[in-house]
């Protein structure tokens, strides 16, 4: 019963990431720590699979590459701890899909937020509380780290092996 729960919490969590990315350009700590800790839970759930540590090199790859691009001032720290923490939810043949989600996502998104700045005239702009109006202003990454996210757990699932104990309701197209 509690298994039923957890994938649609991992949803709400990054779905409140996103809104909170998309009106402060901040992501809170507390977003990934709640990633992580759902995850705990789902393991718990599910049981321990023993390649599970395919989940902890994703985590670590996608956390030393974040740090990198966050040093490149290429992303910013909060989506870094983000998409650390969603990496957690996929071994190596679940990364895939969901970096193609989270790419893809990315694109559309920054399309959107092009076609938002010119559509939105010059003078609201720059009185626009909403900083990603604003000319050559930030792109809220994070909003496409939990699109993705919740598109590769219930397209490709969290974990092949964990994909028996999934209810009908939640398992992969």
């Amino acid at each position: 019963m509690i298994k039923d729960l957890i994938l649609p919490a991992v949803s709400l969590v990054l779905i409140a990431a996103a809104v909170e990315d998309m009106a402060r350009l901040r992501i809170s700590n507390v977003f990934p720590l709640l990633v992580v800790a759902l995850y705990g839970g789902w393991v718990a759930v599910t049981g321990w699979e023993n390649d599970i540590w395919h989940n902890a090199t994703l985590f670590l790859g996608m956390f030393a590459l974040g740090c990198g691009m966050f040093a490149m001032r290429l992303m910013g720290g909060g989506d870094i701890k983000l998409m650390a923490a969603c990496a957690l939810w996929f071994d190596w043949s679940g990364a895939v899909p969901w970096i193609v989600y989270m790419t893809v996502g990315g694109g559309v998104l920054a399309l959107l937020i092009i076609v938002g700045r010119r559509l939105v005239p010059q003078g609201v702009r720059g009185n626009s509380s909403l900083a990603i109006f604003s000319a050559k202003g930030p792109i809220p990454y994070g909003v496409a780290i939990a699109l993705g996210t919740i598109m590769a757990l219930y397209m490709a699932g969290p974990n092949p092996s964990a994909m028996a104990h999934m209810p009908d309701f939640v398992r992969p197209l």
